[in-house]
């Protein structure tokens, strides 16, 4: 039994699956909430399977990019799992499991997220392809201006995930005829996630907890108190969210 869990954004998802179903998914808007919600969220689904968390035999998890905060959180509820239970732990980019979800597509794909100040995250997918084993992007992740990307696009391609409404206003001004917007009701899903992880719990190739890390990109913005600026303490780190 495997248990995927995704809160890289305002927008959270947990799943349970077995070796060949989806037993369940919860999808939901949490907003800043993360830490407050997902292990109610968690309960909840291994309730509606009719399982405990003696019951599973690995995490899924997806990694960024993302807020800083959901990451964190969800990094932190997937080794917690995994050193309470022994369990491994299979960690994918965030923007593999959007791109997955659209692996069929005929024209290549296009997986974003917001990043703010007017950039996103986004990474280029060959496509269609049916095997989630060595799925991944063809040259890396990057963070671009909508201009930025519009000129890594060529030809025609289907463009996913989460951005604002001024960021996909100027994508779809930059490329015009040559984009194919997919829009649905819930642009991740942790479902996508636990099948990106199957192929690997099968073989074995789970990652080492003690050295997973979030996949930020871009470093949290470091910012000086209040009290530090009037010259009474130290200087102090805060993280603005890559949202």
């Amino acid at each position: 039994m495997l248990l995927a869990i995704d809160t890289s954004t305002a927008l959270a998802s947990v799943a349970v699956l077995d070796d060949e179903r989806l037993l369940v998914e919860l999808t939901w808007q949490v907003g800043p909430r993360h830490s407050s919600e997902l292990f109610t969220r968690i309960e909840l689904a291994m309730g509606m399977a009719r399982l405990t968390p003696a019951d599973l035999t690995g995490i899924a998890v997806a990694s960024g990019p993302g807020s800083f905060n959901g990451l964190r959180v969800a990094l932190s509820a997937a080794k917690a799992f995994a050193f309470a239970r022994g369990l491994p732990v299979y960690a994918h980019p965030t923007l593999d499991v959007i791109a997955w979800g659209y692996a069929g597509a005929a024209q290549p794909v296009w997986a974003m997220l917001d990043a703010g100040r007017g950039q996103v995250y986004c990474a280029h997918y060959p496509t269609p392809v049916t095997s989630a084993m060595g799925w991944g992007p063809l040259d890396g992740y990057h963070i671009l201006t909508p201009e930025e990307l519009a000129m890594r696009v060529t030809g025609t391609a289907l463009m996913c995930g989460e951005w604002r409404a001024d960021t996909g206003q100027a994508l779809a001004s930059a490329l015009g005829e040559r984009a194919h917007w997919a829009v649905p009701v819930a642009p991740r899903r942790a479902a996508w996630l636990g099948e990106l992880a199957r192929p690997r719990a099968t073989s074995g190739a789970a990652d080492d907890i003690l050295h997973l890390e979030p996949l930020y990109l871009r470093r949290p913005a470091v910012t000086q108190s209040r009290r530090a600026r009037m010259g009474k303490g130290t200087a102090s780190t805060a993280e603005t969210p890559g949202e």
